[in-house]
């Protein structure tokens, strides 16, 4: 006998079908239209720091590529912790993204397996920018360069002291490289920040310090600080008379980047347009003068370069876990 399918249940998996079909072709033109509406785009500290600065010229240039609003919002707490947990948990549809530092997108959740997210959370999209980190003495300091203040430091062991913003910062790990890799000891002292560092490198009170090389203009320009070196691959292009790190033999250390997240599991069609909008913003010669004006360069990553340093950087923090 011949099985027969009844007229009803044919006509509801072909309304089925069609529903599915109609979610389908939606959901790739809400792909092609995106975006539709303002961007929040969150950054992890208080306004007005570098990284805040750099982030609303981005955001800026960046509106004008996708013809609507990119909005930052400052959500603070726990060192960036906060703000990064707000993207890691933000819905997938790209109307909420990161612009995260080294710190919270990656740092904090190697030494403090208590936070509630993972860089394996993010969608890296690019990254824009690093922070120029340098080491500064006070004027008086016998030692002018990171070659003077090795040789002072092995015939003066631990008598050097620095001021850093906590055990497993970056500043610190930098301070440990250089250590390690150029075999003295110094003393390190712990500060509230870089800002309070530098001032007690100012006033006496530490011998050097590390701080964001735009953060220290004025006591160089006064005669208060001396800039020893950079730690960067190479010099920068506004401060070509500062030498770097590694020129000096101090090849590996960390570095503060700072880049654009999204959440994990975003539509691909979405995460590429924003890689699109983000990398031509980033290239564009107004975010470049921009920029330049602040101090701070320009360092553009696509979003699988990106990903793979990240990974390189999870990795190599994770050796210093003990260091805590």
């Amino acid at each position: 006998m011949r099985k027969t399918t009844h007229p009803i249940a044919a006509m509801a998996v072909f309304l089925l079908m069609g529903s599915l079909l109609l979610l389908g072709s939606n959901g790739l033109v809400m792909a092609g239209e995106y975006p539709t509406k303002p961007i929040r785009l969150i950054y992890p500290f208080p306004a007005g720091s570098g990284g805040d600065v750099s982030t609303r010229i981005l955001a800026d240039v960046v509106s004008k590529v996708l013809k609507k609003p990119v909005k930052v919002s400052n959500v603070t707490g726990g060192r960036g912790t906060l703000g990064a947990s707000t993207v890691a948990r933000a819905r997938k549809g790209g109307y909420e993204l990161g612009s995260l530092p080294t710190g919270p997108a990656v740092t904090q959740t190697v030494f403090n397996p208590q936070i509630n997210y993972k860089p394996s959370n993010f969608d890296p999209i690019v990254q824009f920018t690093y922070f120029p980190i340098v080491l500064v003495a006070g004027a008086d300091k016998p030692y002018k360069t990171v070659p003077e203040l090795v040789a002072y430091a092995k015939k003066n062991p631990g008598k050097v002291s620095f001021a850093h913003p906590g055990q497993g910062s970056i500043p610190y790990l930098m301070m440990k490289a250089l250590e390690t890799q150029s075999g003295i000891k110094l003393t390190g002292i712990p500060f509230k920040g870089l800002a309070p560092g530098v001032a007690a490198a100012v006033g006496g009170h530490v011998d050097i310090a590390v701080a964001v090389y735009a953060g220290v203009l004025g006591f160089k320009k006064a005669g208060k600080l001396n800039i020893l070196g950079l730690f960067a691959g190479e010099r920068l292009k506004f401060a070509p008379e500062v030498p770097t790190v590694k020129e000096d033999g101090i090849k590996t250390y960390p570095q503060n980047w700072c880049g654009i997240f999204g959440p994990k599991g975003m539509d691909p069609a979405v995460r590429k347009k924003l890689e699109e909008a983000f990398t031509k913003a980033v290239k564009s010669p107004e975010f470049v003068a921009a920029m330049e004006k602040i101090q701070l360069p320009v360092e553009y990553l696509n979003s699988k370069d990106f990903a793979a340093k990240i990974k390189r950087d999870v990795k190599y923090y994770n050796q210093f876990k003990v260091s805590k």
